[in-house]
């Protein structure tokens, strides 16, 4: 059945590992913004990304920022499909993926003369990172685990499968701009970033079994190599035993005894009847077993998919005293098309007959839309005292106006994030902040999958920063995200479990719960030269 390797399909937007900003992009882009997670008025060399216009403020000369971050995520799901009210479903109820990515850079240079900077920057802007779920997930499951309750009048008593996959994404940026101060208060800039991104899939679904008094088997083995060949056995049993009595009823007529011939007959035509049953059973059995190696053949995939695109980045700042800076970014609709290089593939569908592969899922060279949507950033910086500055951000991301092959039209409301941070300086030399972020995801619980779902949440900031020296800055932090729990009910219809008496495919309630958990931490240094 079509349905038994479907999970696969939404794949192509599963992998994001976006630690903050919204569904596909990543806005923790500096170990600053690990200390604080609010960073959109920033007049720092981490502006280069930031605010892009307040790299005006900077003192004149060229600086240097680079930072790495190590970033530990864990996905749950967790799923209550039980089939007929009789059974178990699956063999499991909760499913993990762990994603590790101990290498997330960025590096951002800038140059400031006059009232004018240049700049530039790498970072990874979207996804970053591989999962892998080595026991699965439950859409790998729910068809395999009807197999018991669809076998066993046969003496079926469970199932089993070897399945596994793992995906990274990776969306390299690299931007350029001109900022330009107009006045003493507000500053202009201009910029753009080409993005290269590429994904990659593997997995396997294969050596599905059911457990059976001979051992575990493939389904469509037991059916034809045990039921079917039992079947045909007793059909032969029978079909002698019948042909016995035929001759027995023969030689009775022959001698004129016309009660033990009919009687031989009657035996016979019984044997015939139960000959032609098992024989049928046999029949069904094999067709049975045919269907369910067709189905149930092992799959792998091996996809890579590659597609580049351009963001255009408009910024203002506005800085009406020294104690007040305002920071303003907007990021164009970035379009993205992905071409499959494809060595392996899953079969959707398959000829009846033959077996052969009608529809696959990741046809090479086919083409998928994977935009990363326009976003707007405002951020606001407010030294309450000589000591103590304050940090507020908000972003709002246009993800209902992206193209994702029709997956956007499952999304309520965009995508939005708002934080504060609070940063103290203990001395000349060192500063410890703290932040809080908001991200709140506006999916409809229609576009939730256990491959690829988005969570709103609480993000907390906590860290410092340590001047070497006149040129030289350290900042250092870690966040920890906090998910609000997700869920989707659906109807399941399974493809080997029908209605006795019209024959209709039957559907089951399921309902998917998910979770995820965050941490990271990250180091910088900043150098003016």
């Amino acid at each position: 059945m079509r349905s038994v390797m479907f999970l696969f399909l939404i794949l192509v937007l599963a992998m994001g590992i976006a630690m903050a900003g919204g569904i596909v992009a990543n806005t923790n882009q500096s170990a600053a913004y690990v200390r604080t997670l609010n960073r959109n008025a920033s007049t720092d060399v981490d502006a280069v990304y930031f605010n892009p216009a307040g790299l005006t403020r900077l003192e004149d000369g060229l600086h240097l920022s680079l930072s790495n971050q190590s970033i530990f995520q864990t996905r749950e799901v967790k799923n209550n499909y039980k089939g007929p009210p009789e059974y178990t479903g699956l063999n499991k109820d909760a499913f993990e993926g762990k994603t590790t990515v101990p290498i997330f850079p960025d590096v951002y240079l800038a140059y400031k003369t006059g009232k004018l900077a240049l700049s530039a920057g790498l970072m990874v802007i979207g996804g970053g990172g591989t999962a892998e779920f080595d026991k699965g997930l439950p859409s790998f499951e729910m068809a395999p685990s009807d197999l018991y309750p669809a076998l066993a009048s046969y003496g079926v008593s469970g199932y089993d499968l070897d399945v596994a996959f793992k995906g990274s994404s990776t969306y390299f940026g690299g931007q350029a701009g001109i900022s330009y101060q107009i006045n003493d208060i507000i500053s202009v800039s201009v910029g753009g970033r080409f993005v290269s991104a590429t994904n990659t899939y593997k997995g396997h679904l294969k050596d599905v079994q059911v457990i059976t008094l001979a051992g575990l088997m493939a389904p469509g083995s037991y059916m034809i190599d045990i039921i079917a060949a039992s079947a045909t056995a007793s059909a032969v049993a029978y079909q002698d035993t019948s042909d016995q009595y035929t001759a027995a009823g023969d030689a009775y007529a022959a001698a004129g005894d016309a009660a033990s011939a009919a009687a031989a007959y009657g035996a016979a035509a019984a044997y015939q009847d139960g000959a032609d049953q098992y024989t049928a059973g046999s029949a069904e059995a094999t067709a049975a077993g045919t269907a369910l190696n067709i189905n149930f053949a092992d799959q792998e995939a091996d996809v890579k998919q590659t597609g580049t695109g351009f963001t255009p980045i408009i910024g203002i700042n506005i800085s009406p005293s020294d104690k007040l800076n305002i920071g303003f970014r907007y990021e164009a609709l970035t379009k993205i098309e992905m071409e499959n290089d494809t060595k392996k593939d899953i079969v959707l569908e398959r000829d009846p007959v033959t077996g052969a592969p009608t529809k696959t899922m990741y046809p090479d060279k086919a083409k998928t839309h994977q935009d990363m949507p326009a976003m707007v950033a405002l951020g606001v910086s407010y030294f309450a005292t000589p000591q103590i500055r304050l940090e507020s951000s908000f972003q709002y991301y246009f993800d209902k106006n992206v193209d994702w092959d029709g997956r956007e039209k499952k999304i309520d409301n965009n995508y939005i994030e708002a934080g504060l941070a609070l940063e103290y300086a203990l001395n000349e030399k060192i500063k410890v902040s703290t932040g809080y972020l908001y991200a709140g995801t506006g999916v409809s619980e229609d576009y939730q999958a256990d491959v690829s779902y988005s969570l709103s949440s609480n993000s907390v900031a906590f860290g410092g920063a340590y001047s070497i020296s006149p040129a030289i800055d350290v900042n250092f932090g870690a966040i920890n995200t906090f998910y609000v729990e997700g869920e989707k009910s659906f109807n399941y219809e399974s493809k080997l479990l029908k209605d006795p008496e019209t024959g209709v495919n039957l559907a089951f309630p399921v309902k998917d719960t998910y979770n995820k958990t965050s941490f990271l931490f990250g180091v910088g240094l900043q150098y003016k030269f």
